[in-house]
């Protein structure tokens, strides 16, 4: 019969990639020799390595949507039901719920504010909150407590001048 380039000489890219894939070997069956299982006195050391796929039920789904509504972030979620930060957002995205911007709000936005505005710096404020550097900084400049990239240094300064607040 010959090579499918001899009969189709248009063929397109996809088709170009899975020839020369097939000539390769790389959808044969593994040519390994099967090796019994490492053994030892407890029994087989090493088994099947694969990952479980974590099912949400509905209810947990529903759930997931009322935790999130009342507050909870998505990454609370996400260690509560042992799922990706992904799969909590594309639950949330399927049952129409409106997603709250990243950051810092409420009494955690308020309590940042004013250690601010008591001279606590940045890390400080993370610290004492329990949120990173970046949302603090991007609340604060959200409020206009700072001016935007008031607390990075540009290429123009040197690494001895010293940046202050506004």
């Amino acid at each position: 019969m010959g090579s499918l380039r001899d009969l189709f000489t248009n063929l397109s890219p996809g088709l170009n990639a899975l020839i020369k894939r097939w000539k390769r070997g790389v959808y044969r069956t593994s040519h390994r020799v099967s090796e019994p299982p490492i053994r030892d006195l407890r029994g087989q050391v090493v088994g099947t390595i694969a990952t479980v796929q974590t099912f949400l039920t509905p209810a947990q789904v529903d759930q997931i949507v009322d935790d999130y509504l009342a507050g909870a972030t998505v990454t609370d979620l996400a260690v509560k039901y042992e799922v990706h930060r992904a799969t909590i957002s594309r639950h949330l995205t399927d049952k129409g719920v409106v997603r709250r911007p990243a950051g810092l709000h409420g009494w955690e936005a308020a309590e940042a504010v004013r250690l601010f505005r008591q001279g606590e710096s940045l890390r400080g404020i993370s610290r004492t909150i329990g949120a990173s550097r970046d949302s603090v900084r991007k609340t604060l400049e959200r409020v206009r407590e700072i001016p935007a990239l008031a607390c990075r240094r540009t290429d123009k300064q040197s690494s001895n001048d010293v940046v202050t607040r506004r």
